[in-house]
């Protein structure tokens, strides 16, 4: 006999727990481009390179399409810090639903102290986009907990 199953009981609460922590990395992650929002240098950048990262996963029980493939693109950002100092970088954020094309104009936040530390300021491609996904993503898993804890006890 299987000592889990996937409608044991303990499955509620793992996904309560995954689903903290989800909300957890969605604040923390807002909370620290918040901060940078308000204590870096914004400024404009330009695109100058885009590179795509193509993730094959070879599914061997789906008949109708046995492979899937996704597609993200990471952008690299030129921009000139307020010396004059021309810097690039690469978004540490990736997105499969980035519409930026290569010599295309963006926001950009510095660090004023060390330049090379950069993010793109918004859209898809920054931090705000990520840690909305972490909250959609983890609300529901949190809440599937709270329904586990209320059914033990009703």
């Amino acid at each position: 006999m299987y000592w889990f199953h996937f409608s044991s009981d303990l499955l509620m609460p793992l996904f309560s727990l995954i689903g903290l922590l989800l909300i957890y990395l969605g604040f923390r992650t807002l909370r620290r481009h918040r901060y940078r929002k308000r204590h870096w240098v914004r400024t404009k950048g330009q695109i100058v390179d885009a590179h795509i990262e193509v993730d094959i996963d070879v599914v061997p029980f789906d008949r109708d399409d046995p492979v899937d493939t996704s597609y993200t693109r990471r952008l690299k950002v030129r921009f000139y810090t307020a010396s004059g100092e021309a810097v690039e970088f690469w978004n540490p954020y990736s997105t499969n639903l980035s519409l930026n094309r290569v010599g295309s104009k963006i926001k950009v936040l510095y660090n004023p102290s060390n330049p090379r530390d950069a993010r793109i300021a918004g859209g898809v491609n920054g931090a705000g986009c990520l840690a909305f996904m972490l909250f959609l993503i983890g609300v529901p898993f949190a809440l599937s907990g709270v329904f586990a804890v209320l059914k033990f006890f009703l």
